[in-house]
């Protein structure tokens, strides 16, 4: 009996040593011990991880698992290393050659190449021109791509463009495993299922984290990728094992959760509650964005269709008031289209607040008294309640009523598009918050304002003057950058004269940090707004 016993605990203590030299030797280290969690709270639910084609908010996700050519530094105004160790142009900007990173793999374990750019630009470009979606207008000039070696990609465009600036895009600019195809079962690039398989939770990245878990409308888990190139750099031995994005739509929510200690991380805490964290001893950092709201005006609906009825609106919004009713200080006024700080933005084009201006106005328009307009919003977005609300009072003292409509995101942008196939069904005001694909004026321009843009143009505007002229400053960046910008500040006078667009703020997104983790200041850039660079982050336990 007590044989069997001893023979039983030698078997025992034998079976674990072998399984714990198995967890050793092959369980990734950061499940050996202690595992190193931030838990990030999100407000919007994850539109889309495919790399080249999503265009919303799955850069929340995309931005920490994929990665591009280049970075944009928007304090410098300069790009920088990724997944190009440098680049150069020739021919008046026609002709970029980029020497990539050696040393790269994907998550898969395949190894990163000329041929990945290749067929990632190519995707992008090819699906963007045969069905509009996503940005790969950013590629519009690409004629060819040419791989010169394994670690060499030669570009030819069919005109000047600065193409540094299309490879730090925030969208359409990822690159991927080419072993994704034969994965998603695709016989091409083209082919929807290769679509379906990244939108399905698949990711064939080369960035720090990789996803492990993916439901789109309430959490989306991500886990360090040993492998990742960059570790070396980043030089973080705290950086966290897993994220956690949880999709949290309540503001109120995500101050609860700060509060419970259940996220790390908060987006959108209610803006008149974060004084109230910091005293808590929360650490709030001010991230001034490229994160824009516009204003977007139905020229191809009564009585919004008339110039003065427009101006008239525009004059009756209390400029001075709208960043601290509805953002409590967290913005800037907005000027023209483009943001503070941003390539082109142009100061001065800014409405006044002039009521007897704005009945005057009213009376050129020939619109009768008791005009009534409809106004869409998001609904979940506190700001865009505060600004409807704050309208709605002062254009009732012109004897205009407007009838609010706040919507989720997905059915204010079908609203949107609606001014393109029924005009007099789409709303006469929206609210479009932008944040850039790109960083050039190009970007909020063309997608905003320009007569193809049918997917973003929710104001139905069709000026072959400025789709010139913005055309032709696009073409121009590659080759004299000033007078580009010149004809870009051209072009946004055009819009304000006409009344059509008007940048309402620029925001000002307050991050809220929980005691035991510390974000690091270069870990957030204004350009990928959202996109938090978790390999700088530092778990303190």
């Amino acid at each position: 009996m007590r044989r069997g016993v001893l023979a039983a605990v030698i078997a025992a203590v034998i079976v674990a040593g072998a399984l714990s030299t198995y967890f050793l030797l092959y369980l990734p280290s950061q499940r050996r011990g202690k595992v190193k969690t931030v838990v990030y709270a999100y407000l919007d639910k994850i539109t889309g991880i495919d790399p080249s084609i999503e265009d919303d908010t799955g850069i929340v996700v995309i931005g920490s698992v994929y990665e591009t050519l280049l970075r944009y530094d928007p304090i410098r105004n300069v790009t920088v290393p990724v997944l190009a160790e440098s680049w150069e142009s020739s021919e008046n900007g026609t002709v970029w050659v980029f020497r990539l990173r050696r040393g790269v793999v994907f998550h898969d374990g395949t190894p990163f190449n000329a041929t990945a750019v290749k067929l990632s630009i190519e995707r992008a470009r090819d699906v963007y021109r045969e069905t509009g979606r996503g940005c790969g207008y950013i590629w519009d000039a690409v004629e060819e791509v040419e791989v010169v070696d394994d670690y060499t990609v030669r570009i030819k465009l069919s005109y000047p463009q600065r193409l540094d600036l299309m490879a730090a895009a925030s969208y359409s600019a990822y690159v991927f495993s080419p072993s994704a195809l034969a994965k998603a079962g695709a016989k091409g690039p083209l082919d929807p299922k290769l679509e379906e398989w990244f939108n399905s939770g698949n990711d064939a990245g080369s960035g720090p984290y990789y996803v492990e878990y993916y439901s789109p409308e309430s959490e989306v888990r991500l886990r360090k990728f040993e492998k990742w190139w960059g570790w070396s750099l980043v030089n973080n031995p705290d950086a966290p094992d897993v994220v956690v994005i949880k999709i949290r739509p309540d503001p109120l929510d995500q101050y609860n959760g700060l509060l419970a200690g259940e996220i790390d991380i908060a987006s959108s805490v209610p803006r008149a509650n974060v004084r109230d964290l910091a005293a808590r001893g929360f650490k709030v950092i001010n991230l001034t964005t490229f994160h824009n709201y516009i204003l977007l005006l139905n020229v191809r609906r009564y009585p919004t269709s008339v110039r003065e009825f427009r101006l008239a609106l525009l004059h009756a919004i209390p400029w001075d008031e709208i960043v601290n009713v509805a953002l409590k200080g967290f913005g800037k006024l907005g000027s023209g289209i483009l943001p503070h700080g941003f390539p082109g933005h142009v100061e001065g084009l800014r409405y006044s607040y002039n009521l007897t201006l704005a009945r005057e106005y009213l009376k050129r328009s020939g619109v009768g008294p008791g005009a009534t307009v409809e106004f869409v919003y998001q609904s979940d977005y506190e700001e865009n309640e505060a600004f409807a609300q704050l309208l709605k009072s002062r254009l009732a003292e012109l004897n205009i009523t407007v009838v609010l409509k706040p919507m989720p995101w997905t059915a204010v942008k079908d609203a949107g598009k609606e001014v393109w196939t029924n005009p007099d069904a789409a709303p006469h005001l929206i609210i479009s918050d932008w944040w850039p694909t790109m960083p050039s004026p190009y970007d909020y321009l063309y997608s905003l304002l320009h007569s193809e843009s049918t997917e973003w143009n929710w104001a139905g505007y069709n000026n072959t003057e400025f789709d010139e002229l913005i055309s032709r400053a696009y073409e121009l960046e590659g080759a004299d950058y000033a007078e580009a910008l010149r004809l870009y500040a051209e072009a946004q006078r055009i819009v304000h004269e006409e009344g059509v667009a008007a940048n309402l703020w620029d925001e000002v997104r307050p991050f809220v940090v929980g005691g035991r983790v510390e974000v690091p200041e270069n870990a957030l850039n204004p350009l990928y707004m959202f996109v938090i660079r978790f390999e700088y982050v530092r778990v303190k336990e």
